[in-house]
């Protein structure tokens, strides 16, 4: 097989040089993986549902909600092409997630990462691809993520009573991105597949812009500024800065 695939970056993978510990981690990873030049903004259901840090610096981290997959709750980030293309396997694939999971958590290259499971590496299909196709490759995939010791907690990708946003088999439900510049939208629909971190949410509800807006202050990181300065944003992100 021969497949476009690009990645979904919706947090500080797209700005961090580092990861933790792990010096340059990110920045690395970026530079040797992906075309950064070719990064394409586009809309993308995300907020604030996860909490994260230590006690004296807690951070909301960012998330895909079913929540936020309409016109008016869209929030922004990027698709970010490989490097290596086309892809020519599901092993290819897999190492391309794997580089994934290595620079969103240096201690493992996991597909399903933690003790807690807090994310799973997903696939975002597009539309148009052959469902016979595409059913092979979530086969192998969900033999991949089980093996990693995921998807038992696929129903957990949410908060509330929305839906999650992965499948049983380790499909990132929401909608084919759409380009905010109208113009770059045929290179996405050129992508087959889009690779993603589905970072589980762990709150009971998702934080008022109350308590949004006490976090940002206070965090040493500054998060949610500089999610904001590099174009990475959510539909919350106006009343946030009031």
């Amino acid at each position: 097989m021969k497949i476009n695939v690009a990645v979904f970056i919706i947090g500080s993978l797209f700005w961090d040089p580092h990861q933790g510990k792990h010096k340059n981690l990110r920045k690395e990873w970026r530079r040797r993986r992906l075309l950064m030049d070719g990064k394409i903004h586009v809309k993308a259901p995300i907020r604030y549902g996860r909490e994260s840090g230590s006690d004296d610096n807690k951070q909301f981290t960012m998330v895909f909600s079913k929540s936020c997959d309409s016109t008016d709750k869209f929030g922004s980030g990027y698709i970010v092409p490989f490097k290596r293309r086309p892809i020519k396997s599901i092993k290819g694939l897999e190492n391309q997630a794997r580089f994934l999971s290595k620079a969103e958590g240096g201690s493992d290259n996991k597909l399903c990462k933690g003790k807690t499971r807090w994310c799973t590496i997903g696939l975002l299909f597009n539309p148009n691809m052959k469902e016979e196709l595409k059913g092979k490759i979530l086969y192998y995939w969900k033999c991949i993520l089980e093996k990693d010791g995921g998807l038992k907690d696929f129903q957990e990708y949410k908060i509330g009573n929305e839906a999650s946003i992965l499948s049983e088999k380790g499909e990132i439900l929401i909608k084919w991105p759409k380009a905010i510049d109208c113009s770059e939208q045929s290179i996405i629909d050129s992508l087959d597949i889009v690779i993603a971190t589905c970072t589980k949410p762990n709150l009971s509800e998702y934080p008022s812009v109350e308590a949004l807006k006490k976090v940002a202050y206070r965090d040493k990181r500054k998060y949610f500024y500089k999610n904001i300065m590099h174009g990475i944003t959510t539909f919350q992100d106006r009343s946030i800065l009031e």
